[in-house]
């Protein structure tokens, strides 16, 4: 990169691999704005069980993308590129860097290789979620299966990608773009990204999940699980996805005995997630660097070589 091009940056890698820290320290010293690429942390009320930034630091340093909805409103790659990508035009405009932070890949992969957005309609996309609260995922599974069984098998567990890939169907006749890229993605990202991927080793990564779970059990995360079920957060096509609310869901409802036991039930799913993550980030980032963690990372370490690398924008 050189000469006046503004840089992005995307400090991207699985769940509790110490991405928000990095980027926020980062982005002190490069005078950044940060796009939240977390597909949870644009609702409000999911908070604790989210990681989500705290007010404190959002005074600190600008963040975007993060509390934006409802629980009971949608949101997916499509949304989230066409807000982020307004926010980095308005950003490369005027000359100032951007990181793109977060660990929801396919939202990321839409912006940093600028994928085609595929067409939308928010009234079929109503009808749609109607289907599916009323009959559950069946028969919309049936749809798919129609057009492709690979993909209804990928999506089947999923039901905003459900939901969604069902409105591309009716919409264009065709299964949705981005399957297609998932399965050929030989792609090249603007020349004004730089990617880093942050990747814990196995022991460490595991240890790291299990004292966050803690940590964020001991704040509050039960209760704020009770309010946003007593909302309706296991009506929601898309926020009931968050990870760990289910499980909290079941120790309210009595069908874990103690917080050990749902301690635990977390750490278990959060890191067979973190693996799924880190498979992704893998195979559908070309050109992104990984960058392998054996301990807790070395954020002034990696601060400092970015900002050398990209010196010409930091401000005095």
């Amino acid at each position: 990169m050189t000469g006046a091009t503004t840089p992005f940056i995307a400090i991207l890698g699985p769940t509790a691999s110490g991405k928000s820290a990095l980027a926020c320290e980062l982005a002190a010293h490069l005078s950044a704005d940060l796009i939240s690429c977390d597909s949870m942390q644009v609702y409000r009320g999911l908070d604790i069980g989210t990681a989500k930034p705290s007010l404190m630091e959002r005074q600190r340093i600008p963040h975007h993308l993060i509390d934006l909805l409802d629980i009971h409103e949608p949101w997916d790659a499509n949304r989230h590129a066409v807000a982020a990508r307004r926010l980095l035009d308005a950003a490369r405009r005027a000359g100032r860097p951007v990181i793109l932070v977060g660990g929801t890949g396919m939202y990321a992969k839409t912006v940093i290789y600028d994928l085609p957005l595929e067409p939308s309609d928010k009234h079929l996309a109503a009808e749609i979620e109607a289907v599916w609260r009323e009959h559950g995922a069946e028969r919309l599974l049936a749809e798919v299966a129609a057009c492709s069984r690979p993909l209804a098998d990928k999506v089947g567990e999923n039901p905003r990608r459900l939901l969604r890939t069902v409105e591309i169907i009716r919409l264009t006749g065709a299964p949705p773009q981005w399957w297609q890229k998932t399965l050929n993605p030989g792609l090249v990202a603007a020349p004004d990204w730089c990617q880093l991927i942050l990747m814990p080793e196995p022991a460490y990564h595991r240890q790291a999940i299990l004292e966050r779970t803690q940590e964020m059990l001991g704040a509050g995360w039960i209760e704020e699980a009770r309010r946003l079920y007593a909302h309706g957060l296991d009506q929601t096509p898309t926020a009931r996805q968050a990870l760990g609310y289910g499980a909290i869901r079941d120790y309210l409802d009595g069908r874990l005995a103690s917080v050990a036991e749902l301690t635990t039930r977390i750490g278990a799913q959060t890191w067979q997630y973190a693996r799924r993550q880190k498979t992704w980030f893998r195979h559908q980032h070309p050109g992104a660097r990984l960058v392998t963690l054996p301990t807790a990372p070395d954020r002034q370490r990696l601060v400092m070589e970015l900002i050398s690398r990209f010196r010409t924008t930091v401000r005095p």
